[in-house]
């Protein structure tokens, strides 16, 4: 994505990016849009959004967040 930053839900949304969240206790992962994403927890700072995620199966609040190019047209 070159030079574009990408700070907020709303940032992945007008860059048509996704995001990986993985549980750094258990592994478990999914993979959301910034519609889905702003949808469950607001436009906000993806960094505050860290510290909210909670994993739905072992309980572990670490969440690790991968920005995911996005789909080519």
């Amino acid at each position: 994505m070159s030079t574009k930053h990408v700070r907020t839900a709303a940032d992945l949304i007008r860059f048509g990016a996704g995001l990986r969240i993985e549980c750094r206790g258990c592994g478990n992962a999914r993979t959301v849009d910034g519609f889905e994403l702003a949808k469950t927890l607001g436009t906000g700072e993806l960094r505050q959004m860290t510290k909210r995620l909670k994993c739905s199966r072992c309980g572990v609040k670490e969440a690790k967040m991968t920005l995911l190019s996005p789909a080519a047209p």
